[in-house]
């Protein structure tokens, strides 16, 4: 039946996975509800040495500005040259453009790099977007994206894929620590075993390294790395789920590998030797594995391959993959894992998210001249690209290869009942009075029942059941993470959990017991903290201050004698907390105002571009920290927290933060919601529609085929109708109004 479909914005399926890592809100210059407009100036010499010379990586000189319903930025300085691998030699290039260029630490909307990828082998335009939103919805730490259109000295050179940056605010967003190392591996990086001798993974390949620093360059320490591939290479596939797990986070590549296999990713670590990154977290210890240039997906294909049947235990040739994937257990736990991508990408929910997007872009393809110049992709290509394949090298559309991958798949894992999955467990806090929030996430078909088995310093060893009912510091009830309060030790405890399923399987994590230091204080938390209060509360000296917010968990209230907060690792007793309590189950706020002289002021004020944080205090004569943050770059009114109160992850909130108040998790209800203003009846129409603006700004209506073709444009005033006529072809058209919005509808006749 014909409808008439208003898209106020691009849908967010819904999914019951808890999101790990959520990324930072997609505002600012990752809008997601528009296509924004991004202008180059450059002088021409200098854009015609970025073309002559496509290998090199020198940042010229230009100026930026950025255009979106209600956020206009321009004359901004900016180094921009071109990236990427072989898309330097395409017609359709991909560019990068850096804010921090010529101006140390600047950032544009707490951004200090853009990646624009012109996407020229991919007919949609949009496959890489399509994945990384399905692993932002399996709570991945997954970049940011969205599209823009990108204009060079007033000159439209096309639609562009713009994809967060991975660097250190990348990670610190993510993983809320200062920046460990993160290398960045091309191919080709098979992690071959070069010895102990971290100076052996500096090698080169192209004029790069093959593992190259993306972060902490100046210390050039590959001591991670090495001990690492080490580990994987000493270990035997029997052994390896257990050999691995004090130096690798094995549960989080499996999710990342069953996302691989499901969108047909295998420019990648185990069959190309190729992008990917290893990032040593701070927090835990463990190598982290995050995928990467996620282009060649849902069905590209170069090497005459169906990936969307091919086998997940035949996905790869190399070490990481083969040393794990031939393990039993890892099977079978790669198997949960998919079948999870399978009900997320299988979704109504998701066809619609993507058919929503091809909307929002199209009226803008027919603009992209260069989008026909690498294999002659028209606007047909591009409508037809969810459902179609283009030939060559891309194989299917991107709808029926997930139709295909997700039936492959069900007959390809393994059958029976697996073990749970364990994750590993999060503690918070380092003081040994009163009581210590822990989490574990936990996989399995039926709902387990999961202890945490702990030794107190000298004591004897103790059971405490943890819940996933959301009453017990665990999130969200049902969301696979398990919580609860494990009463304190000073000295410390040592400890591991265990998940037992329906049918009696049982998995414990760590696979050796792990010891957790405390110290002779409180386990008062750092739960909050606004380096950029432009309208939040107010400071009992009348102005906005930057503010803190500390966290009592224990059920009785605490003294804070004796505690320091500071933003100075030099100087750790920075700010004394002398003479201030909290009460059970309570939190207090601290003022970083730069100066004391009223109540809980501290005499220093928090980076907007990020810093660290820590809670301190002495025992035996030297400092100790009982908690500590890196708080990320934060736009206005943002605040850093955890995403409940005394979680293990930390999130931004963004227009809603919580000073003296209980940590809420992340709120996506109005992100994607667009102003109303037009509305077109009736519904089918013929030859003719009427258009009203029911907003109290002129708006601008553009129209479209399903081809990209201009067909008009109108103009309506607040409050204003007008009568669109249309003697075209029946057929899709598609009507893109200046605030955003966009109506799709059918003409029969």
């Amino acid at each position: 039946m014909n409808r008439l479909l208003v898209l106020l914005g691009l849908f967010l399926a819904d999914s019951a996975w808890a999101q790990r890592y959520p990324s930072p809100p997609d505002n600012g210059l990752y809008r997601t509800d528009v296509v924004p407009r991004i202008d180059i100036a450059i002088p021409a010499d200098s854009l015609a040495a970025i073309f002559a010379n496509v290998t090199s990586d020198y940042e010229y000189h230009a100026t930026f500005a950025f255009t979106a319903p209600g956020l206009s930025l321009s004359g901004i300085e900016v180094g921009f040259r071109l990236r990427g691998n072989t898309s330097r030699t395409s017609a359709k290039k991909s560019f990068k453009i850096s804010f921090n260029s010529f101006v140390s630490g600047a950032r544009v909307q707490g951004v200090k790099d853009l990646n624009l990828n012109g996407e020229h082998n991919d007919p949609s335009i949009k496959r890489a977007r399509i994945a990384w939103e399905l692993a932002q919805d399996a709570g991945m730490p997954a970049p940011r994206v969205n599209h823009v259109r990108l204009f060079i000295n007033g000159q439209p050179f096309g639609l562009y894929a713009n994809i967060e940056h991975m660097n250190d605010d990348y990670v610190e967003h993510r993983y809320a620590r200062d920046a460990g190392n993160l290398y960045k591996c091309l191919w080709p990086a098979d992690l071959a075993n070069l010895g102990t001798d971290p100076n052996s993974y500096k090698l080169m390949s192209g004029g790069r390294r093959v593992y190259e620093l993306k972060t902490n360059e100046t210390a050039n320490n590959y001591s991670g790395l090495a001990r690492f591939v080490t580990a994987l290479h000493a270990t035997t596939s029997t052994q390896a789920l257990c050999a691995l797990d004090s130096v690798f986070n094995v549960n989080s590549y499996l999710k990342w590998l069953a996302w691989e296999v499901t969108t047909g990713h295998w420019d990648n670590h185990s069959f190309n030797k190729n992008n990917f990154y290893l990032y040593e977290d701070p927090a835990s210890g463990l190598m982290e594995f995050i995928s990467y240039d996620a282009d060649n997906t849902f069905g590209v294909d170069w090497f005459n391959i169906n990936w969307a049947t091919r086998s997940p235990f035949q996905f790869g040739t190399y070490p990481l993959y083969t040393k794990i994937l031939s393990n039993p257990e890892a099977q079978r736990r790669l198997k949960l894992f998919l079948h999870e991508f399978g009900t997320l990408a299988g979704s109504a929910a998701w066809r619609n998210r993507n058919e929503a997007l091809r909307a929002q872009l199209a009226p803008f393809v027919e603009e992209d001249l260069y989008r026909t110049m690498d294999y002659g992709y028209d606007s047909l290509d591009f409508w037809n690209a969810l459902d179609v394949a283009a030939g060559a090298h891309v194989k299917s559309g991107i709808h029926p290869f997930m139709t295909s991958r997700i039936a492959a798949t069900s007959s390809q894992v393994p059958t029976g009942n697996g073990e749970p999955i364990v994750f590993t467990p999060r503690l918070s806090g380092h003081g040994g009075i009163g009581a210590i929030p822990v989490q574990v996430e936990v996989w399995d078909e039926s709902t387990p029942n999961v202890m945490l088995h702990y030794q107190p310093n000298g004591g004897s060893w103790q059971s405490l059941t943890l819940f996933d009912d959301g009453t017990h510091g665990d999130e969200l009830a049902g969301d696979r993470l398990y919580g609860g309060l494990v009463p304190a030790s000073v000295g410390g405890i040592t400890y591991y959990v265990t998940a037992t399923d329906d049918q009696n399987a049982s998995t414990s994590a760590p696979c050796n017991p792990t010891f957790w230091a405390t110290y002779a204080q409180p386990n008062v938390l750092i739960n909050e903290a606004c380096s950029d209060n432009a309208t939040g509360p107010v400071a009992p000296n009348g102005s906005r201050e930057d503010w803190i917010e500390l966290r009592n968990p224990s059920s009785s209230p605490v003294s804070l004698n004796g505690l320091f907060l500071s933003d100075n690792s030099a100087n750790p007793g920075k700010a004394s907390l002398y003479g201030h309590s909290i009460p059970a189950n309570g939190r207090l706020l601290f003022w970083a105002a730069g100066g004391t002289g009223f109540t809980r002021s501290l005499d220093f004020k928090l980076d907007k571009d990020g810093e660290g944080l820590a809670l301190n205090a002495q025992s035996n004569g030297s400092w100790v920290q009982l908690d500590e943050v890196r708080l990320p770059p934060l736009m206005p009114d943002q605040s850093f927290g955890r995403r409940y109160d005394d979680a293990f992850t930390w999130v931004v909130f963004d227009q809603h933060s919580s000073p003296n108040g209980a940590n809420s998790g992340v709120l996506n209800a109005t992100e994607a919601i667009l102003p109303a203003g037009l509305l077109a009846y009736p519904n089918p129409f013929a030859s003719a529609l009427s258009l009203v603006n029911s907003g109290a700004t002129e708006l601008v209506v553009t129209v479209f085929n399903a081809y990209g073709q201009l067909l008009g444009q109108h103009r309506i005033e607040a409050g204003g109708t007008i009568r669109h006529s249309d003697a075209g072809a029946p057929g899709l058209r598609i009507l893109h109004c200046s605030n955003g919005q966009t109506i799709k509808v059918l003409k029969h006749e």
